[in-house]
């Protein structure tokens, strides 16, 4: 498999990876260590509700509970999952504007070309994700939080998983349709959807059972801020990522192409 794909996927999508890699150390670095002032102040005795549970954030008052409601259910998803729509619409966008074929023509076939767009979407991800987990780790420790850096580290990983999981449907999305605007559109209704599942779960009796449907619930449903590495969990969103790869693969590779 040649390189050229995939570094020339980087080199194009530079600029942006900057900004994004900006962004999400700066977000943190705004919000963690924040806590301690706002806990002296007394800004942080929110009684929880209704509204708040549905966003999954909860207890504002302790260091954990801020740390997971601002930055793990809230900023870091939002974030990162805008992240992953856009950056993995690259093959959809290029067939849509008509030069997709100018790469087909080179010596390269549709699943080489899709695995080479795989793979430069998972080191954007993980650079934009290494970046937020260590901007994380250094407000936690700027505010005192007395989070173990290792319960971090996980609530990190998971995140980051969710981040290739949306990005390998949305990569699907586009794959089967060949249309950017639809592969956005399904992967945002994914989004939403499983948002929506893991914490609106939690909160209707015998509705519990939606939450094992949603991959945000794989990715933070053990409270890994609390509890730590879930190993289990992180395979299932693995597991999820290849095969939302195998089916782009399948379904690009069967469809007529609009080149």
């Amino acid at each position: 498999m040649t390189r050229s794909v995939f570094t020339q996927t980087l080199t194009e999508q530079r600029r942006g990876l900057i900004g994004w890699s900006i962004a999400l150390f700066a977000v943190p670095m705004i919000y963690v260590p924040s806590y301690s002032t706002f806990k002296e102040q007394g800004a942080l005795d929110i009684e929880g509700g209704g509204f708040y549970d549905a966003l999954g954030m909860g207890d504002f008052g302790t260091a954990t509970g801020y740390l997971e409601s601002t930055m793990f259910a809230l900023m870091g998803p939002l974030l990162l999952l805008i992240f992953a729509i856009t950056f993995a619409t690259r093959t959809a966008a290029q067939e849509d504007s008509g030069t997709l074929d100018l790469l087909l023509a080179q010596p390269i076939d549709r699943a080489d070309l899709l695995l080479q767009r795989c793979a430069a979407f998972a080191a954007q991800t993980a650079v934009v994700v290494t970046v937020f987990g260590l901007a994380v780790l250094a407000g936690a420790a700027s505010a005192d939080m007395g989070i173990p850096a290792g319960n971090i580290l996980a609530a990190v990983a998971g995140l980051g998983l969710l981040t290739l999981a949306v990005g390998a449907i949305t990569l699907l999305a586009g794959a089967a349709t060949g249309h950017r605007g639809t592969a956005l559109a399904v992967a945002t209704l994914v989004a939403v959807l499983g948002y929506l599942a893991n914490n609106l779960g939690g909160m209707i009796d015998g509705a519990q059972w939606l939450r094992r449907l949603s991959p945000f619930y794989y990715a933070g449903g053990d409270s890994p801020l609390v509890n730590g590495w879930n190993i289990g969990y992180l395979a299932a969103l693995a597991v999820l990522v290849a095969i939302a790869v195998g089916l782009s693969l399948a379904a690009f590779d069967r469809r007529d192409l609009a080149v």
